[in-house]
């Protein structure tokens, strides 16, 4: 997860100019989630930033046209990422990662690394 992290945290002050303050504070909160391994948080906040992103006016938002907000947030990696996040807090039945296993961290952990794969290519998409 450490190679994904270094990339956020090498745009972080790029991010937080451009974001909003809804934005810039979640993305200070997914910061610490992986500096401490909470995954479920990380996929958690990944997700919420995700939408943020999309629903906070900020600089970033209005620098994309309609086709390009259009392709990024209904990809098949942002359905992906807010149907894991829906299946964590919306309990509605067994769910990967939080069955009881053994297995149960390493499964959070890919996860987790997927959300910030996910969101990685959204915030580096957007400072481009």
């Amino acid at each position: 997860m450490q190679s994904k992290y270094s990339n956020i945290e090498k745009y972080y002050f790029d991010l937080i100019k451009k974001l909003g303050p809804h934005g810039s504070q979640i993305l200070k909160e997914l910061l610490n989630s992986i500096k401490n391994k909470n995954y479920l948080t990380i996929i958690i906040l990944s997700a919420t930033l995700f939408d943020v992103i999309k629903h906070e006016s900020s600089e970033v938002i209005k620098n994309l046209s309609g086709i390009e907000i259009n392709t990024v947030f209904s990809s098949r990696d942002a359905m992906w990422l807010r149907q894991r996040r829906n299946q964590i807090i919306h309990h509605e039945g067994a769910t990967d990662g939080l069955l009881g296993s053994k297995t149960d961290i390493n499964t959070l952990s890919l996860d987790a690394n997927k959300s910030i794969k996910i969101l990685s290519d959204l915030l580096y998409f957007i400072l481009k």
